[in-house]
């Protein structure tokens, strides 16, 4: 009935826009660029869900049954959304847009027409683009009044952004301004800007070639370019609490700088290591910016002013002095954060799986600058409770997992033990953590106690960093909290694997990729990738020197335990691909793979080893359900794996405001065993894995409240492992909406799954 009154409301008002089409026609630079002209279009329809219902539009139509409601209102106003009428003014000036983003991109003569189809309430605007032919670079001239410039400038021609026989792009061109800026400003020309540099396009010699002077005159007045040197550096610290009679009693002067405390404990060393900025020599806007970023990367200035001033002369070179202030952080943060969790879980009783919730409280206490120089102390509590629930387990007491977690981690400014390192990574952020931690945790399956200690280096770039973790500890001690489970341990090898105290010394190294925060980049990649974590081996070597011989269970042991060997990589891709202001396309890969061998040739710790499924995982199966591969059987506690490959692709879209978002999502992949342990179909083989990826889809709700997104999912399973093969395909099952409903897991998360 709704939808018989759209029609009665667009005569009354104006024909309504439905939908917006864009049809380009040309070679494959047109198929490239054609996606960016609906940027321009300057009215858009209403906001469909799904593709298909304009709900705004729906809730408007009914407050206009009575406007002068309070209800009416609510809905017209909050909920509602007017009608787009269709605007002739609006598709000429959208055209307008495309022409000129068409010339940004080359295409200095396109074709744009546009026709409406549709009834009165769906009416279709469809642009017809024809782009033409675009303009190439034929010739590129340098008009540079500076011999000195003019000499810089041809000696890093390779660098240019502007290509003979490429299409021409105002995109190029702005790079390209920004190049010799750089360059110049590099090379100690303090005043040189983007401005300075022009560009005089030629497109009269025909053939669709353009010829391309860039233009540097000289400043005004005829005069000459001049390089600057750096004279001084004053380094002043401005606490927000001083005595005044004290202000400046004790500044001192030293070789690199000149530093005022102000009664702040900080070690003037510190700087020695940060600024790259030095006197004498020739000013870098790049050393500039990156002491600017290490200085505040410090982490315990809550300000940083950097500020070049100009001492200009007669001569050709001038000088510059830095004045660099310095606020203070606090010296103490005390952060409490009360948490409600919830958190995949697998019972090993019951071999039932689910999602267990509870509430959480962790309050970290901060001392900044502790040592007086930059160090940073970090003391962190949490505990928590959830309620674990399946089959057989009491209800009362309704929390029965308990978790306790006390972190301690020092963070130094610098690679300490790598002084020579650290001074030749002058141009990265260098950090040094050194960590200990005790774990405590209690359910109705186990009481474990975990042990650790680390030392990790960070080297920081803005969109690359890399870790290197030299050493990193761990003693495991697990006891049973159930006589059922130890009895049934005693005949199952992975209980005993799992519940077998163990130690664990490793190191590894990796690095991150991520380029979101670029205001800029509409697509966005996040690459993790831990190349190697490798354990046991140090120890290994050591008992072997030492002739120490393997036990009755044909294992060393190192303080009466046993340790691991293994070897463990696993790798993760984002994309996350802009489609319109309302929709986006986001995917994942991730590669995962951990080799037992040596001292422990059959198992990798638990801890170690890969799981799959789960609100973050594959959604259509409940946590740690499926796997290794298609090996399935009643009462398997089983299912972790040691290789891991799983993919994941899901559109999100604005639904309301961009604070309901909706998803339309499918995840596949499995988990397998690298070493045969009697079960069929449980090891990873070429010839089959394919046949045994568990593969599901749903849809999902999400509202954004800004500082965090609640997320809800729900999926069905499309291809099941765990079945016969020849019947794993249950799509065809779903006709029956009782199974459809039975099959749905219902998924709920705090951010993005991905």
């Amino acid at each position: 009935m709704q939808a018989c009154n759209l029609p009665k409301l667009a005569r009354k008002s104006g024909p309504f826009l439905y939908e917006n089409k864009v049809k380009a026609e040309g070679n494959r630079e047109t198929r490239l660029i054609s996606p960016n002209l609906s940027d321009y279009i300057k009215q858009k329809p209403n906001k469909r869900l799904f593709g298909v219902n304009r709900i705004g539009l729906r809730a408007y139509k009914l407050g206009n049954a009575a406007p002068n409601s309070r209800y009416g209102r609510f809905l017209q106003n909050k909920l509602g959304e007017a009608p787009v009428i269709l605007d002739s003014v609006l598709i000429e000036s959208s055209i307008k847009g495309m022409r000129s983003y068409l010339k940004t991109q080359g295409f200095y003569y396109p074709e744009i027409n546009y026709v409406v189809t549709g009834k009165i309430h769906k009416k279709q605007v469809t642009y017809l683009v024809k782009t033409n032919q675009h303009y190439s670079i034929r010739n590129i001239y340098l008009h540079i009044a500076d011999k000195s410039l003019d000499s810089i400038a041809r000696a890093n021609n390779d660098l240019s952004e502007l290509i003979i026989g490429s299409r021409i792009t105002l995109d190029n061109l702005i790079k390209e301004k920004n190049r010799y800026t750089e360059l110049y400003r590099n090379r100690g020309y303090f005043d040189f800007n983007k401005d300075f540099v022009s560009f005089d396009l030629d497109t009269n010699i025909g053939d669709y070639w353009v010829d391309v002077g860039i233009n540097i005159p000289n400043p005004k007045d005829f005069q000459r370019y001049k390089i600057y040197q750096i004279r001084d550096i004053t380094i002043r610290v401005e606490p927000n609490k001083i005595d005044s009679t004290k202000l400046g009693k004790d500044s001192i002067s030293l070789r690199d700088f000149n530093y005022s405390p102000n009664t702040y404990l900080l070690n003037p060393s510190v700087f020695q290591s940060t600024l790259t900025i030095k006197k004498g020599d020739v000013f870098k806007s790049d050393n500039a910016n990156s002491t600017f970023f290490k200085l505040n990367d410090l982490r315990i200035f809550k300000a940083v002013n950097l500020n070049a001033i100009p001492i200009y002369s007669g001569t050709d070179s001038a000088k510059i002095d830095y004045q660099i202030r310095l606020q203070p952080s606090k010296k103490y943060d005390f952060v409490f954060e009360p948490q409600a969790i919830t958190s995949d879980q697998s019972n090993l009783i019951s071999n039932s799986t689910g999602r267990n919730y509870g509430v959480a409280s962790q309050v970290t206490l901060s001392n900044n600058n502790i040592f007086g120089r930059a160090e940073i102390l970090q003391l962190t509590y949490r505990i928590s409770v959830e309620a674990q629930r399946g089959d057989g387990i009491p209800k009362r007491p309704l929390f029965n997992s308990f978790e306790s977690n006390l972190t301690g981690s020092l963070i130094f400014p610098k690679l300490i033990f790598l002084s020579k390192q650290d001074k030749r990574l002058s141009n990265t952020t260098n950090r040094s953590i050194l960590s200990a931690s005790t774990i405590w945790e209690k359910n109705i399956d186990w009481i474990r106690n975990v042990y650790g200690l680390s030392l990790t280096y960070q080297v920081s770039k803005k969109k690359l960093s890399y870790y290197f973790v030299p050493a990193e500890i761990s003693y495991i001690k697990t006891n049973f909290n159930s006589e059922e489970l130890r009895e049934q341990s005693k005949n199952d090898p992975y209980l005993q694997s799992v519940f077998s105290n163990n130690f664990v010394t490793s190191f590894k190294g990796g690095f991150i990729y991520n380029n979101q925060n670029e205001v800029r980049r509409r697509n966005y990649t996040f690459v993790k990738w831990d190349v190697l974590e490798l354990a046991g081996t140090f120890l290994q070597l050591a008992n072997m020197l030492l002739g120490v011989q393997p036990n009755d269970s044909g294992y060393r042991t190192f303080l009466g335990v046993q340790y691991f060997q293994y070897a463990k990589t696993y790798a993760e891709y984002r994309y996350n691909k802009y489609l319109d202001y309302n929709n986006r396309l986001a995917s994942r890969l991730a590669i995962g793979l951990a080799l037992p061998y040596g001292n422990s040739a059959s198992f990798v710790p638990f801890d170690k080893r890969f799981f799959t499924g789960g609100a973050n995982s594959i959604r259509a199966f409940l946590p740690r359900s499926i796997g290794p591969g298609s090996y399935t059987a009643e009462g398997s506690l089983d299912r972790s794996g040691d290789v891991k490959l799983e993919a994941n692709i899901e559109h999100r879209f604005n639904i309301y405001n961009n604070f309901i978002e909706g998803a339309l999502f499918a995840d596949g992949g499995n988990i397998w065993r690298i070493k045969e342990d009697g079960r069929e179909g449980a090891v990873f083989n070429l010839n089959t894995f394919y046949k045994q990826l568990a593969i599901g889809g749903g849809i999902g709700l999400r509202l954004n409240l800004d500082f965090l997104i609640v997320r809800f999912d729900a999926a069905v399973p499309f291809v099941d492992p765990r079945r016969p093969e020849g019947n794993r395909v249950v799509l065809s099952e779903y006709r029956d909406l009782q199974v459809l409903f039975g099959k749905t897991i219902l998924n709920f998360g705090v951010g993005y799954p991905f």
